[in-house]
């Protein structure tokens, strides 16, 4: 695992730290701006653009920027597990200096997952912040649609890492969009984890405990905003960028 070169229209290479970029559409990078100082860094995982890009979180805050004459680079879902440690990672290696950071990381850091999927995070983490900040522990069992059954594994982060991600809320100021919880029963297609709704509390919870970030929490989401319990529909979109566009 190691830096990652990828083009960004009008600012020009970026490197991220991982294995391989992410081939989705959820990997979008954008930006009106050439200088590595600038208004706005916005870096956000997979629900930053949901189903589609033209109603997406990440569309109606670009659109909000551009209004208000300010600057911004883009970056959304660059790896498949994208972490508070890509973002740790990506800030240092491009040597970027954003007047404010806005994010939604930390769901993904606590959402159980396979051991061979999470030896990924513990990657990013020991590349980002160091060795022995993060050790993945078993949560439960879970019964996949197909039958087969599989472990799920969870990690917990030091002080390290909380460290490391107050010294950039320090330096710029931090807008963190946290997860809208779900109920256990909310009725979507793809089966959850009980363990998945706990860590939705988890990570909120870990977001709220980072000095010097503004965190935005919101009401439980159900079935008209929220299509599978971790991406919105166009009208989530909506109640989460109403939330988050007076901080522009």
């Amino acid at each position: 695992m190691g830096p990652i070169e990828f083009n960004c229209p009008n600012f020009g290479q970026l490197k991220v730290i991982g294995d391989r970029l992410y081939e989705s559409h959820h990997f979008v990078v954008q930006s009106n701006i050439d200088s590595t100082t600038f208004d706005y860094l916005i870096f956000l995982d997979s629900r930053g653009i949901s189903a589609e890009f033209d109603s997406s979180i990440a569309a109606k805050l670009i659109a909000k920027i551009q209004q208000t004459g300010k600057t911004y680079l883009m970056v959304c879902r660059p790896l498949e597990l994208t972490i508070w440690a890509t973002l740790i990672g990506f800030l240092a290696i491009n040597q970027l200096n954003p007047a404010k950071i806005i994010t939604n990381m930390g769901f993904v850091d606590f959402t159980p997952k396979k051991l061979s999927i999470l030896s990924d995070a513990t990657q990013q983490v020991e590349l980002s912040v160091g060795k022995d900040v993060v050790k993945p522990y078993f949560v439960e069992d879970f019964s996949l649609s197909s039958g087969e059954t599989v472990a799920l594994f969870a990690m917990n982060y030091g002080k390290a890492y909380r460290n490391a991600i107050e010294a950039i809320s320090v330096i710029h100021k931090m807008i963190i969009i946290n997860t809208p919880l779900t109920d256990a029963g909310i009725a979507i297609e793809r089966k959850r984890p009980a363990s998945f709704f706990l860590a939705q509390s988890e990570s909120n919870n870990f977001n709220r405990s980072i000095n010097g970030a503004q965190v935005i929490d919101f009401q439980k989401f159900d079935e008209l905003l929220t299509y599978d319990a971790v991406h919105y529909t166009p009208r989530g979109n909506e109640v989460i960028f109403d939330a988050v566009k007076g901080f522009i």
